[in-house]
């Protein structure tokens, strides 16, 4: 089976990779076609064939600005690679945001991704971390009494329930002048994980470093992000 895995279209010529499988394997066959607008024999027809997805478009990743011109064909198996790969070059070339005002909304579209311009976050797994020590509240809910017997004797309101909940902020009652213990407010730098109702902050070696109950704690991340600006990408 033959199929084009990858292709590239430009004013007057293209560049594609097919993957053509067999009993023995698969091969890549790469193939750049380039129409002599001119009339001069500057034709273009290169063709070769490869053991790996990789290798031919290497080829085009470093002769061509094939990031400039019309992505018409990816693969899905090779989305990932191509997409790394790409933020790399943009990154390296210094390529900037008006560079690619022209493929930009072409390249999300074929590489189902989302292209920023930034600080971006760093992929190591780590977060910053804030975590805050929930309290728990009491919570009294009364029901108007209507009974005439009730009101002769003075008694307006019957105790439908009380709820407990845990909340961010402690309301003020002036009964209830409970300590919250700063301590267990703090921020952090690791990984975060849930296991059950038990949320565990690990470090960057994977080693537990808090472990504390989920309903009890309000716990806010956010990434940790690069000192210098560059391309990154987001899925769709």
């Amino acid at each position: 089976m033959r199929e084009t895995v990858f292709e590239v279209l430009s004013e007057g010529g293209s560049l594609t990779i097919e993957r053509n499988r067999d009993r023995n394997g698969e091969k890549f066959i790469y193939h750049h076609n380039e129409m002599d607008l001119t009339d001069e024999g500057l034709e273009v027809n290169e063709k070769g064939e490869y053991g790996r997805f990789d290798q031919p478009f290497q080829l085009i990743n470093s002769k061509y600005p094939w990031f400039r011109f019309h992505l018409t064909k990816l693969h899905e198996d090779f989305r990932d690679y191509v997409l790394s790969e790409l933020i790399t070059t943009l990154n390296e070339q210094g390529i900037l945001p008006d560079d690619l005002r022209y493929s930009k909304q072409d390249l999300e579209n074929s590489l189902n991704a989302k292209f920023e311009f930034g600080n971006a976050p760093l992929r190591n797994g780590l977060q910053n971390i804030k975590v805050k020590n929930l309290i728990e509240v009491t919570e009294y809910d009364y029901q108007e009494f209507t009974e005439q017997y009730a009101q002769e004797i003075g008694q307006k309101f019957k105790l439908r329930g009380k709820y407990k909940m845990w909340v961010e902020e402690q309301p003020f009652y002036p009964e209830n002048m409970e300590v919250l213990n700063e301590s267990n407010n703090f921020e952090t730098v690791g990984k975060l994980e849930v296991s059950g109702n038990t949320i565990l902050i690990k470090n960057e070696f994977g080693q537990i470093e808090f472990a504390f109950p989920s309903d009890k704690f309000f716990v806010s991340t956010t990434p940790i992000l690069s000192k210098s600006k560059g391309w990154f990408y987001k899925s769709i």
